[in-house]
């Protein structure tokens, strides 16, 4: 589920003022500020009070969070569970009981402007591939991406992480590299 201008949801609960937006400035009044009732997107602040907001609404409808991850929430009534993880405005889970899962979207919608994206298919760069006898994670298509995006798509493959003698800094004919790009390759 991705929930529709999530950020605007948070709550401030100190005072921001921000400048008055450049084109739309009140004649005469330039030197006044506005102060923010909610969170905007680009605001510091936003994220936490996102999170803030999702969790006490999660909590007042019966979840629980996971002490170990805290955008992992769980709920369980009887012998029924529905697992809920957040990535900033999209939202995934997996029940074990489809009322408990309608009551949930349903509870969702009344709350949030959102959207059910229906079966998970990507998320995080993970491919999620559902069939009879489980769900299946792969990266494929993520590592198909990156190399095509680092230009590496015709790459020989290498059981070490790094071939022999080679050093770091040069490339083959002893140019310099770019250190950049390396970070981004090794960050990727």
């Amino acid at each position: 589920m991705d929930i529709k201008s999530a950020f605007l949801h948070g709550e401030l609960t100190k005072d921001v003022f921000v400048d008055q937006p450049q084109g739309f400035e009140n004649v005469g009044e330039e030197e006044k500020v506005y102060k923010l009732n909610r969170a905007l997107y680009g605001l510091k602040q936003a994220p936490l009070t996102w999170y803030n907001r999702i969790k006490s609404y999660f909590q007042s409808c019966g979840f629980k969070k996971c002490e170990h991850e805290p955008t992992l929430f769980t709920k369980v009534e009887e012998n029924n569970i529905i697992v809920v993880s957040l990535y900033v405005d999209d939202l995934i889970y997996t029940r074990n009981d489809v009322e408990l899962m309608m009551k949930f979207k349903k509870s969702m919608q009344s709350e949030f402007a959102m959207t059910d994206m229906g079966k998970i298919k990507f998320f995080l760069g993970l491919e999620a591939i559902q069939k009879d006898d489980g769900i299946f994670l792969c990266q494929k298509k993520y590592v198909i991406d990156l190399l095509r995006r680092f230009g590496m798509s015709n790459s020989n493959c290498a059981h070490n992480p790094m071939v022999s003698g080679s050093k770091l800094g040069k490339d083959e004919e002893g140019k310099g590299v770019d250190k950049t790009l390396y970070q981004q390759m090794v960050g990727s």
